[in-house]
Formats: C-alpha cells, structure tokens, sequence
C-alpha cells in the first residue's frame, strides 16, 4: 500500500479539483491511502507520504502554483512528484525548466502507464471521488454537484481558447447513467447535475445525451429531486473515512450539530421526548459510530417525519456555455426536455448579434427563462464593442418580466500568459481598470434591468466613456461622489477639455507618460481629482 498525498495550491475557485478526484479512484481501488491537502502542508505531514500529485488551473497562476511546487520539492523526491492539470499542459517545458522535475502530465490522463503503473487503466474515465473534498476547510462554491463530461474537445479552434491544446480531439464520451448512479450510490442523490463539455452542441448524440438525462429523473417541468436524509448520507461517510484511515472527527461533529439543530423542528412531546433521549445516549457513548448505529432506526424515523422533503425541480448546467452558433431549433426541441438552469449563451463579438439573438428567441421560445451571457473581452474587440454586447442583451430582455437573466463579461488573457496584466491591441490600462472596478461592485455580473446598466455603464458611448475616464474611486463609490458634487465637478472640468487634453490625460493615467511633463493647467486641475479618497 502506498500513501499518497494530492494537492491543490492556496487560490480561490469555484469547482473542486476533478482530476485530483479520478486520482483519488484510482488509488483507493489499489487499497492505496489516500488524502487531499489545499496549499502547502506541514513537513511533518509531507515526510509520511510516497507519492504526491499537484493539479494546476489557469496560467495566471504559475507564481502561486511554481512557489507550492517547490514547497513539496524540498521534502520529497522530484521523481515522485507528479503535476498536472491546465497551467501544466500549456507551459510544460516551463514547469519542467524551472523546476528541475520530469513527471508533468499533459492533457488527460487516459492510461495509468503516465503515473508509473502498467495496469494501462484510463483514469480519466473514473467516477470522482467527493470524500477527498472533506479533507479540508475550503468550500467550493459548485461542490455540491454531480460533475460529468459527455464529449471531450471543441471543433471551433478558437484561438483564444485553450480547449484545443487541452482536449486536441473532439469526441463523445457519453457514460452519463453510469457516472450518475455510482455517485448516487455512494455519496447519495444531488440535486444538479454541471456537465463540463466545451461544446456539446456538436455532439451527434445530443438526442441521446438528453434521453439518458431523462431516464434518470432530469425531465423538465417535473420536480422528482427530494433532498437525502442527512444522517444517513453523513453516517456513510464518516464509516467510509475510517474505513480509509482519514480523520472523521469533523465530520461526527458536523453531525452532531445537525442532530442538535433538527430538535426544534421535531413538534411532537412525545418524540422530542424520544428524540431527547437519542441524543442522550449518542452524547453519552464515546464511540460515536457505534453509539449512531444504535439509534440508527430511531432517529432516521423522527428525521423522516419532520425533515423537508418536498420535491424539486432537478436542473442542468451546461457549465462551459452553449454555443449561440450551433443552436437549431431541432436542437433546441431536444434541449427543451431537461430544464437547462442557467441556459449559458456564448456573446464574444458583435459581429455574432444576429446568431446570439436567433439562438436567444429560439431558447426563450421553448421556455427557457433563465439566462446567463458569456462576453470575452480585451481580445480583438474594443472597449465600445463591450458596451453594445450588453446593450444588446439588455434589449433583448425588456418587457420579457417572466425572465431572469444576466451577462458575465470575462477578461481575455492569452492562455500562455502566467498574470493577468495583457491588454488587448483596442484598449488600454485605465478602462480595464474601470471595467474591473465596475463588475467588482456588481459581483461579476450585469443584470438585465436596463436603468441599473445605465448607470453602471452609461446609457450612451458619450457617457460610457466618460465613466471609463473616471476617477477609480468614483466609478466604485458612485452615489457617495455624486452626492457630494465630486463627479459633477470632475465631469465640468473633462468636458473642459479638447480632444488632444483627453488623449493626454489617459495616458497619464495609463502610466504612459510622466505627470510633470504636463503643463497644461485645465489636465493637472482635473489629475488633482484622481487621489480624492472617500468623500
């Protein structure tokens, strides 16, 4: 048996680590030992461990992944170091070359030969396993989720995009009952499913995608989803945990405060008084396991009769988007049968309208009635192509009030890039800033009312760019400057100023030329207003 130690560097994100969690398959069905570290983890744990493997996700990563890289490198062998993932696949010969270590797996890892093993077994194709996920603190925004692919790669070959180095090939890889009910079995029901395709819409086998959803309770329209009993779902768990040797005492607490909280639901005298006595006698065992297992039966029949189990409506995320291209009404009369939640559209050009809005009537037309808008921006567009992407969209939502929607502007960066400083050939520093400014306050997202886009964005390419020309500050604190005159201050003064004063101003605030160079006084009046804090 070997000891075998995943890792995930300290960033943010929003889904767990999928390849760490095939890994984890694989090894706990060769009786390996098996846990997930996130960030860097004490020498005294690093030394017990055989093997460990790094994940990696986007380029602009690299300085946080490279310095947890090293950190492991310094207590164990770099052979036994394995590193993976996005980042590892677009800058192999980097992370080889800066690092001095050879096992860098590129693209999915489809045969265990690539770790060192000759039981040619495809990883890529086993269930996740979530267990891993309860060995640390942090919470993945979309943990909750059953993750599954049903095709690999994209035949657009965007050049923006990294899926063709990632996944070169496009293929169906439909198992979607099979990866469904092994998670159900296991770690119980969830209520969603986010399928990770690139572009699913060219699947030939969409007709069956959706019928395989269906079969397994994905209908839309039809609520079917009742939440799992609690306890039981925990119990496996911690009995699963100590099974595999990994801590559980977390987890028993995690219970016991659910255990706890459910005795205000419980109305009846007589079964709080029962209900008393379980927790009670769990409280009173000093082998919890043992002491759930006693009172199993008893306690799922108190829960069952007061926990919620009304039925819900079970939803699909397309995660990756759908593309507004590819969207035919035969093809929509399809998707119609899974209640789609966010219904994804991807909007990264103008030159895209009539197809974004063909694709948009389509899916409204088949009762989609929440959206979500992918926009790339900073790639070949310019700042203004943005703001009518938006304008657009927001157009489109009116006097649609059954509708729920919104648009996620996404900055471009090259996929080779390890920050996130590049700046599109049409714009510039200071409106990304701006931009970035803007969609911080409104937490990523535009919304569809169109009073609120125009005063976040401007009702005009006048007023666009003179918010974009604003000082940062305010841009993020709007109404406290408007109330207190600054912003009508600073609007007299840059509309002061002619057409050459502008250009030198944003350069100025690009950092492009040096501030005591300018000697026009009507620019340095108005720069004077760029340090203003908080009024």
């Amino acid at each position: 048996m070997e000891k075998i130690l995943l890792i995930e560097p300290d960033y943010k994100n929003k889904f767990p680590p999928i390849g760490l969690m095939k890994i984890a398959s694989y090894h706990r069905g060769k009786k390996d030992y098996v846990e997930f570290y996130k960030g860097k983890a004490p020498y005294t744990k690093i030394v017990d461990f055989d093997r460990a493997y790094i994940t990696t996700l986007f380029t602009f990563y690299y300085d946080c992944t490279v310095d947890t890289i090293r950190h492991y490198l310094n207590y164990m062998h770099k052979d036994n170091v394995y590193v993976g993932g996005i980042s590892a696949t677009l800058l192999a010969e980097k992370y080889k070359n800066e690092l001095g270590i050879k096992n860098v797996i590129t693209g999915q890892l489809t045969n265990s030969s690539s770790i060192g093993y000759n039981d040619s077994i495809n990883i890529d194709e086993l269930p996740l396993d979530y267990d891993i996920l309860d060995d640390v603190h942090y919470k993945y925004p979309s943990g909750d989720n059953i993750f599954i692919y049903t095709t690999r790669g994209c035949l657009r070959g965007c050049k923006f995009c990294a899926v063709s180095k990632l996944e070169p090939k496009f293929e169906d890889t439909n198992h979607i009952i099979n990866q469904i009910q092994a998670i159900r079995e296991k770690y119980g029901d969830k209520r969603n499913v986010l399928i990770m395709d690139n572009n699913v819409l060219y699947s030939r086998e969409l007709n069956k995608v959706v019928q395989d959803l269906n079969s397994i309770g994905y209908i839309n329209n039809t609520p079917n989803y009742i939440e799992p009993n609690y306890f039981e779902i925990m119990l496996e768990k911690i009995k699963r945990r100590k099974e595999n040797n990994n801590e559980y005492d977390n987890q028993i607490e995690e219970l016991m405060e659910y255990l706890n909280k459910f005795k205000n639901r419980v109305a009846s005298k007589k079964l709080c008084k029962r209900y008393n006595e379980i927790l009670s006698h769990i409280n009173n065992e000093e082998n919890k396991i043992k002491a759930f297992d006693e009172v199993k039966m008893d306690t799922i029949e108190v829960l069952e009769k007061y926990r919620f189990k009304q039925k819900l409506q079970r939803y699909v995320d397309f995660n990756q988007g759908l593309d507004a291209r590819l969207l035919t009404k035969d093809k929509m009369r399809i998707m119609s049968r899974i209640a789609v939640k966010p219904f994804r559209l991807a909007y990264d050009s103008v030159k895209y309208k009539k197809a974004y809005k063909k694709a948009f009537s389509n899916a409204y037309s088949h009762g989609v009635r929440y959206f979500s808008n992918y926009m790339l921006y900073n790639y070949k567009d310019s700042p203004y192509d943005l703001w009518k992407r938006l304008y657009n969209t927001i157009v489109l939502y009116q006097n649609k009030t059954d509708l729920q929607g919104f648009s996620f502007p996404m900055k471009y960066a090259p996929i080779d890039m390890t920050n996130r400083e590049y700046i599109g050939k049409k714009w510039n520093k200071k409106y990304l800033s701006a931009i970035n400014i803007i969609l911080n306050v409104t937490k990523g997202v535009v919304a569809k009312e169109k009073d609120f886009f125009f005063e976040a964005f401007g009702s005009s390419e006048k007023e666009y760019f003179e918010i974009l020309s604003m000082p940062n500050n305010f841009i993020k604190y709007r109404m406290l400057f408007k109330k207190s005159g600054h912003i009508r201050t600073w609007k007299r003064k840059y509309n002061n100023l002619n057409g050459k004063e502008k250009k030198t101003l944003l350069e100025y605030l690009c950092g492009l030329i040096d501030g005591n160079k300018i000697k026009s006084k009507k620019i340095i009046s108005i720069i004077e207003l760029y340090s203003t804090r908080k009024p």
